[in-house]
């Protein structure tokens, strides 16, 4: 009687919830697709959300940052990139403040955006400019002499929040799109 008793204490101490269990039974992957991939429309509007700021005191050219898919895609009335899927961004220029009141200015150019059926391309490009600080520097020349120089602009900035929208790169030409007659 003792050894059930035991046996059963030790079964109960040693017992995973069924949770757990099954967290450990299977690593999360992400899976591409098997089913056909929607026919993309070039030029399809994407909404995306900076996920973290990116500024022009601390990005560098070349560096990629993530997006937010911020509202959802639809093509023919099905969801096709849900809300929350993950896009991607490069910086391509960087200019960082300057003496005499010179502020930032920071470009970006969209990479792709993450689906179920793998990257689709996306085109689109921004950029930022910093405030300039001319009022700064005439205080500072006033108080300081020449040493007010040296005040510097403002960081130009992407916070985190800030819409920016992208355009599918791949795919079919939009259905009503029309030529451009040009009149003379």
């Amino acid at each position: 009687m003792p050894n059930v008793v035991l046996l059963t204490a030790l079964q109960l101490l040693t017992a995973q919830p069924e949770a757990a269990r099954e967290e450990h039974a299977s690593p999360a992957t992400v899976a591409i697709s098997s089913e056909q991939p929607p026919r993309w429309t070039r030029g399809m509007d994407i909404e995306l959300m900076v996920i973290r700021e990116v500024n022009s005191r601390s990005a560098k050219a070349g560096e990629r940052f993530k997006l937010r898919v911020n509202s959802p895609v639809m093509l023919d009335g099905v969801t096709v990139i849900p809300v929350g899927a993950t896009a991607w961004g490069e910086i391509i220029a960087v200019q960082g403040t300057s003496a005499a009141g010179g502020k930032g200015q920071l470009s970006l150019r969209l990479l792709h955006v993450e689906t179920r059926w793998g990257p689709v391309t996306l085109s689109g490009t921004k950029g930022a400019e910093g405030d300039a600080n001319t009022g700064g520097v005439v205080l500072g020349v006033l108080g300081f002499g020449l040493l007010g120089l040296l005040t510097k602009g403002g960081n130009a900035a992407f916070k985190a929040g800030d819409i920016i929208h992208g355009y599918i790169a791949e795919g079919e030409p939009p259905k009503n799109a029309s030529p451009l007659v040009i009149a003379n």
